[in-house]
């Protein structure tokens, strides 16, 4: 179960509820018993570990792709956006002699 941390707008408390994903969120105060309270957002301990996963989320440096494979690479990211962008345009001026 998921762990999530509450603040009261009107008095200032905070504090952490176990909580299933599909209950409500909590809206009482249980200090103030105002109906004050919101859902903060906070860090998690999320790590990833094992073989292909990265801290800074880059791969390794030992890379098998050498320049020329990066660059058409990118070439053809290009040319497809060219390619979908142009298309996008002619729908709709299509679109707009049709109405």
């Amino acid at each position: 179960m998921p762990t999530y941390e509450y603040g009261c707008s009107a008095c200032g408390h905070r504090f952490e509820e176990w909580q299933k994903m599909s209950d409500a969120p909590l809206q009482v105060c249980p200090q103030c018993s105002k109906s004050t309270l919101e859902r903060l957002i906070n860090a998690t301990a999320f790590v990833l570990k094992g073989g292909g996963w990265y801290k800074d989320g880059y791969g390794s440096q030992k890379s098998t792709r050498t320049e020329n494979d990066r660059a058409d690479s990118l070439q053809k990211a290009i040319d497809n956006d060219k390619k979908s962008t142009s298309s996008d345009s002619t729908t709709s001026d299509a679109t707009k002699l049709s109405a």
